[in-house]
């Protein structure tokens, strides 16, 4: 346990916190997007990419990992940066660390499962072009960033 979670301060709301998360691809190109449960605090009802807190102790990539298994039964490789933002409102600040990630070898995009049905209503694979809507507003710039990336052959997934 953290100094802070003994003392009862709460990331992102108390201090900031430090998120992390991916777009994941699967083998035909199209991207993972998780719509937010219609009673998240933030976002509620739209679409963005899965992830979660950093725990103390974690790396960024393990944490990625851990959110991604936990969320949706997804397993995935080599983890690449994508960006990073902050996401500042009244009542929470966090610092949003961004991925782009492949499935893992033998890990099918149909096999995703919402496995966590209390913070996301759904779950999917869509192409960039066709992206569900509403999107959250903190995923359009991670998308921006996305797409100059992926404008760039050599740092293309």
């Amino acid at each position: 346990m953290s100094a802070a979670d003994a003392a009862g301060l709460k990331a992102g709301k108390d201090y900031p916190g430090v998120g992390v998360g991916a777009f994941v691809f699967d083998d035909r190109g199209r991207v993972l997007l998780v719509k937010r449960s219609s009673t998240s605090r933030v976002a509620p009802g739209t679409w963005a990419r899965p992830g979660g807190a950093v725990e103390h102790g974690e790396s960024c990539e393990a944490a990625l990992i851990r959110e991604l298994r936990e969320e949706t039964g997804l397993d995935i490789v080599e983890p690449q940066l994508l960006d990073v933002s902050s996401q500042i409102s009244s009542s929470s600040h966090w610092v949003s660390i961004g991925y782009i990630a492949q499935l893992a070898p033998g890990c099918a995009a149909e096999s995703a499962v919402n496995r966590e049905p209390a913070k996301h209503d759904e779950l999917g694979f869509f192409d960039l072009e066709d992206l569900p809507t509403p999107l959250a507003d903190f995923t359009a710039p991670a998308l921006e960033s996305l797409r100059e990336k992926r404008r760039r052959p050599a740092d293309a997934p």
